[in-house]
């Protein structure tokens, strides 16, 4: 029995001794894996890099956030206002790279290795420090700090052994105290003037009177009030309404309604304040409104499309016109300064700035005189179209109108709803910008048909055609259709063909050419170039539509050679097609901006080409029967051809009628005007323009 017991003791003793061992074992491996200060900073590089705030909180020691005074929600608000208020990006974070103490003593090899950052040398067991480089990425810029974790080792309700970091402000911005803010400050740039040739502003800084309510001071009875206030200024009680239950306003704050040329404010109306405000103003008004635009508040659309993000709420953006279309040279760049203050406001210390640049000035070729007095010619009378006056020498354009205009300084103030529904219930669409429309060019462009030909060798000056009657077709291919003239004239040669503007003449003159030889006759006049006028949106002009190119059909052929079939030319275009006939054959492309590189000059007829039209546009107005004969009166020599242009919706139908004329001097060519009015119908064609033109033209020749 006693050996049995023996036996049985010493076959325990090996399995006890095996379990005394694992139990070591484990205890050991237990110790091995207690937390370690490391662990802990990884987690807050980790948790920081990716904005999570609320688990950096649970890193921190209980005392360091009791002495705080924030819970979590108030901890993970403070860092996210921060970060918002800065427009943080991206967050990095990385442990500085530190020497050993044997690199530090001497020891090569540590340092080429660059040992990493395992914290300072401590005699506390329950501490740790260890350094970092945060790097934030703000919409100013990047701002890269040095800051120091301090981690202690404390001991849970459980008895496991951890590490939590001693928060401190610093830990946001190296700067920050206890009570500090981090505040955000934009630095606005100043919109860019826009000015014309002499300086004189046409888009600049001016100021406006606006109205708005303080809500304490209407009185015992508020809305007998609003009402009342509503009625005066012309807006409807919801829009004051909205205004005054937008979530800043309080009793004694003045709210800004709408703006008024008022400097008084009628006794009755209790609660209304003026106040004065700087605004974008357009000095010309109407005048210029096409070419300058206006600007506006930015809308919800306008920041969903700003793919660069430079745009705030309460930032203008350009809305039309060179405005809109320059609007980066003109808008400037913004700057910022993010800096820390204390509880009071003072400054501790400033994070990083960048100063705002301001926009660049524009000037323009534009004189705002003459701008002034060719919209006043174009727009009387109520009269629909555009104006280009052009030194025929340089390119520069001096003026350029389009009619009817609206009031840029009341787009920038507000349109109140009676000024908006006037615009929209114009049928004149007033909105239009007529000197880039594109408008089939009539007879005007009977002047390069005769220059093609002349070129191609096929038209002379003095080479007639026996033409009979007021209508003509080639043969009866062409069925029913008939090209037809105003003046029954036999024989007919180029100058009587351009000074009584004789369709017939010039299609007979096309079909003789040849679709092939007139394309390459008429190409050279700019077609399909826009002359670099980007800033005015400006389409290229076109002889023919895509698919039709090529010209092949006769009908067509013909039509195009007066102007009409699908011809359409800017008044910009027709304007500088006309230089070569005044510059000895050199075309000159329009120039808009000062100081902008334009292309030479180029040479696309021959002097003599060139001078044989000349000279017959002169006769346009110097003889008799001539359709600018009107213009004869003024002083010096002036040439000129006028054209008048038939919509159809149906061959057979009248339809709308479009009056052309380009005028240029021959004597000092010192200006080129091309202008058309639609809806000639009944009053004249393109003697109705010729009539309207000429006080503008008596006034600038005797200024010449």
């Amino acid at each position: 029995m006693k050996k049995s017991k023996r036996k049985i003791i010493y076959g325990l003793l090996p399995l006890l001794f095996a379990g005394g061992i694992g139990a070591y074992l484990y205890m050991q491996s237990s110790k091995a894996e207690e937390a370690k200060p490391e662990a802990t900073v990884d987690q807050y590089i980790q948790h920081l890099q990716k904005q999570e705030f609320d688990q950096l909180y649970t890193l921190m020691t209980p005392a360091s956030l009791d002495e705080s005074g924030m819970n979590r929600e108030q901890f993970v608000e403070k860092y996210s206002a921060i970060y918002s208020g800065m427009e943080v990006s991206a967050v990095k974070a990385e442990l500085k790279p530190k020497v050993t103490d044997t690199a530090e003593s001497g020891g090569s090899e540590n340092q080429d290795k660059g040992v990493q950052n395992t914290g300072k040398p401590d005699q506390n067991p329950d501490t740790y420090e260890v350094d970092y480089r945060l790097q934030l990425t703000t919409f100013l810029g990047e701002v890269n700090e040095t800051q120091t974790l301090k981690l202690v080792r404390q001991e849970t309700e459980d008895g496991t052994k951890v590490w939590r970091i001693n928060w401190q402000p610093s830990m946001i911005l190296s700067d920050m105290i206890k009570g500090s803010k981090v505040r955000v400050r934009t630095l606005l740039p100043e919109r860019g003037d826009i000015v014309d040739r002499d300086g004189l502003p046409l888009a600049t800084k001016g100021t406006v009177n606006e109205w708005g309510i303080v809500p304490e001071k209407l009185g015992d009875n508020p809305d007998a009030m609003i009402a009342q206030i509503a009625k005066h200024y012309k807006v409807s009680e919801d829009v004051i309404n909205n205004a005054l239950s937008q979530k800043w306003v309080k009793p004694e704050y003045f709210v800004p309604i709408g703006s008024t040329e008022d400097y008084n404010i009628p006794e009755q109306l209790s609660g209304v304040k003026l106040q004065s405000k700087e605004i974008r103003y357009y000095p010309l008004g109407a005048s210029a409104a096409h070419l300058i635009g206006y600007v506006r508040k930015v809308t919800q659309e306008d920041l969903e499309k700003d793919t660069e993000g430079y745009y705030r709420a309460e930032d203008w953006i350009g809305r039309a016109g060179l405005e809109q279309s320059m609007e980066k040279q003109l808008r400037g760049e913004r700057g910022g300064v993010i800096e820390i203050t204390d509880e009071t406001g003072k400054v501790l210390s400033e994070l990083i700035r960048k100063d705002a640049v301001n926009g660049q000035k524009v000037q323009l070729t534009i004189s705002a005189e003459t701008q002034s007095e060719l919209y006043k010619a174009l727009s009387s009378d109520g009269d629909a179209g555009a104006a280009v006056l052009m030194n025929p020498a340089d390119g520069h354009l001096l003026a350029l109108a389009s009619a009817p205009a609206y009031n840029p300084n009341k787009m920038v103030t507000g349109l109140t709803q009676a000024e908006w529904d006037a615009y929209s219930a114009d049928e004149r669409l007033p909105f239009i910008n007529r000197f880039t429309n594109r408008y089939a060019p009539g007879s005007t462009f009977k002047a390069i048909t005769a220059a093609a030909g002349l070129m191609e060798k096929v038209t002379t000056a003095d080479k007639t055609h026996e033409i009979s009657g007021l209508q003509w077709r080639k043969d009866e291919s062409w069925g029913g259709y008939y090209v037809k003239r105003v003046k029954s004239l036999t024989p007919v040669n180029m100058v009587d063909a351009l000074v009584y503007s004789d369709n017939i003449y010039f299609a007979q003159e096309a079909l003789e050419m040849g679709s092939k030889r007139f394309i390459e006759g008429i190409q050279k006049f700019g077609f399909g170039d826009n002359f670099g006028l980007d800033e005015l949106y400006l389409k290229p002009s076109q002889y023919a539509n895509e698919a039709n190119l090529d010209l092949a059909s006769e009908v067509l052929l013909a039509d195009t050679s007066y102007g009409q079939g699908e011809m359409l030319m800017s008044p910009i275009h027709l304007a500088s097609s006309f230089t070569p006939f005044i510059n000895e054959g050199k075309m000159v492309k329009p120039v808009l901006i000062e100081g902008k590189e334009t292309s030479e000059p180029e040479v696309i007829i021959t002097p003599e080409a060139a001078n044989t039209v000349k000279d017959a546009l002169v006769q346009v107005v110097s003889r008799s029967g001539g359709t600018a004969h009107a213009l004869n009166s003024l002083p010096g020599e002036l040439a000129a051809k006028t054209g008048t242009a038939e919509l159809k919706a149906k061959k057979g139908e009248n339809g709308l009628e479009n009056g052309f004329v380009v005028v240029f001097d021959t004597q000092s060519p010192s200006f080129l005007i091309s202008a058309v009015i639609e809806g000639v119908n009944g009053r004249g064609g393109s003697h109705y323009v010729v009539d309207k033109l000429k006080p503008f033209l008596e006034k600038l020749e005797s200024t010449q």
